[in-house]
C-alpha cells in the first residue's frame, strides 16, 4: 500500500517506538491518528508533531472505544503494550490482559473495520534463553512472562491471518534505543550515570550479549511492511545480527562521553543477586533470569525487502546521549509496578 495518502492508525503512538513510526509516516504524507492512554507513552514524544495529527487518549482494553475509533482507517500499526519485564513479573495477569487480550481487541477491531494490514509489535523476548543467533523458525520458549504474552499475541495474529484474512505482521524487536528512549534498560543507565557525573556500572562479569538496533532503522523496516502488498502475515526480527557485549557497550559509551561531551567516565563492577536492587545505580534492579544472549538473524527482512540497518551503535549512541543531555528530566526514575 502506498503510505502517501493513507489513514494509519497507531496504538501506543505516544510511546518511544510509536512516536518515531508516527513521525515518519506523517513525513511520508500519511494521515496519523494516535490511540494512547499515556501510561508508558508522553506529550513530549508527539510535541513536535502534535498539531499535525490527531491524538486519542484511550485504552485497548476498552474495545467498543477502540472500535470505533479505528473506522475508516487503512493500516493498524499495534505498538500499544505493558513494557516492562519486572511489571510482568509482579503481576503477569495484568501483563496478559493488556499484551494479550488487549492485541486480541485490536485484530477484532481492525477485522471489524476492515482494516487492509496491522503491523503488531512483538518482541526477541518471545525466544527465551538462547545460546546462538536466532532466526524466526526457532521454536520460542520464553523466560518470563512479557515473552509468553507477546508470544500468545503473535498466534491469534496467526489466526486473523489464515481464518480471517487480516494480514498481520510480527516485528520481533531487538533492544531498540534511540532518542526518546524510556529509562530502565541498560543503554539508559550507561548514559545518565556519564550525564550525571557518576560512573558507569556493570552488573556481573558484562559478558551478556544483545542486538541493539536504532530505532530509525527499525521504523523503515516497519514502514516496508505497510508498503509491501505481497507481505501478507509472519513474523521479522528487527535487529543488526550483530553481537555486543555490555562490556563492549559500556566502552562505546565511554567513547562517546569523552569524545562528544568531553566527560571521562569510570567503568566499575557491581556483583548482585538477580532481582535485587543496585548499590550503586539509584532505583535500578538487575533483571530475574537474566538473557544470557539475545542475538537475532535477520536475513529474512533482507530477503523479503532488502532491508538492512544503516545506523552503526557509535553513531546511534552518540545521537541518543545528545539527546538524553537535553531532555534528562525526562529519565527521572524507573518504575517497578503499576502504580
Amino acid at each position: 500500500m502506498q503510505i502517501e495518502g493513507a489513514k494509519i492508525f497507531i496504538t501506543g503512538g505516544a510511546g518511544f517506538i510509536g512516536s518515531h513510526i508516527a513521525e515518519e509516516l506523517l513525513k511520508q504524507g500519511a494521515s496519523i491518528t494516535v490511540y494512547d492512554n499515556f501510561s508508558f507513552g508522553t506529550e513530549d514524544n508527539l510535541s513536535h508533531i502534535w498539531k499535525d495529527i490527531k491524538v486519542i487518549k484511550g485504552d485497548i482494553l476498552d474495545y467498543e472505544h477502540l472500535q470505533r475509533e479505528m473506522k475508516g482507517h487503512d493500516i493498524v500499526s499495534h505498538h500499544a503494550a505493558q513494557l516492562e519485564i519486572f511489571l510482568g513479573v509482579e503481576d503477569p495477569h495484568r501483563d496478559l490482559e493488556i499484551n494479550t487480550i488487549g492485541t486480541l481487541n485490536v485484530f477484532k477491531a481492525a477485522h471489524q473495520n476492515q482494516i487492509a494490514k496491522v503491523v503488531n509489535a512483538s518482541s526477541a523476548c518471545i525466544y527465551g534463553q538462547t545460546e546462538k543467533s536466532t532466526s524466526e523458525d526457532y521454536l520460542p520458549v520464553p523466560n518470563w512472562a512479557y515473552g509468553v504474552s507477546k508470544l500468545a499475541a503473535e498466534r491469534y495474529g496467526t489466526i486473523y491471518t489464515l481464518e480471517y484474512k487480516l494480514p498481520v505482521i510480527n516485528l520481533r524487536y531487538g533492544i531498540t534505543y534511540g532518542e526518546r528512549e524510556w529509562f530502565r534498560r541498560v543503554l539508559t543507565i550507561f548514559i545518565k550515570q556519564v550525564l550525571i557525573d557518576k560512573p558507569i556500572v556493570i552488573f556481573g562479569n558484562g559478558q551478556q550479549i544483545r542486538d541493539f538496533i536504532y530505532v530509525k532503522d527499525a521504523v523503515l523496516l516497519h514502514n516496508l511492511c505497510i508498503k509491501y502488498d505481497s507481505i501478507t502475515g509472519g513474523s521479522y526480527n528487527v535487529a543488526t545480527g550483530i553481537p555486543t557485549s555490555i562490556v563492549d557497550l559500556a566502552h562505546l559509551v565511554q567513547e562517546v562521553a569523552n569524545d562528544v561531551l568531553g566527560k571521562r567516565a569510570e567503568i566499575v563492577y557491581e556483583e548482585i543477586n538477580e532481582g535485587a536492587f543496585s548499590k550503586l545505580v539509584p532505583d535500578k534492579k538487575r533483571n530475574i533470569a537474566e538473557l544470557k544472549m539475545m542475538l537475532l538473524d535477520i536475513k529474512k527482512a533482507y530477503d523479503d525487502f532488502k532491508w538492512k540497518p544503516i545506523v552503526k551503535l557509535r553513531e546511534g549512541i552518540e545521537k541518543e546521549m545528545l539527546w538524553a543531555k537535553e531532555n534528562l528530566h525526562r529519565w527521572k526514575k524507573v518504575y517497578y509496578s503499576y502504580v
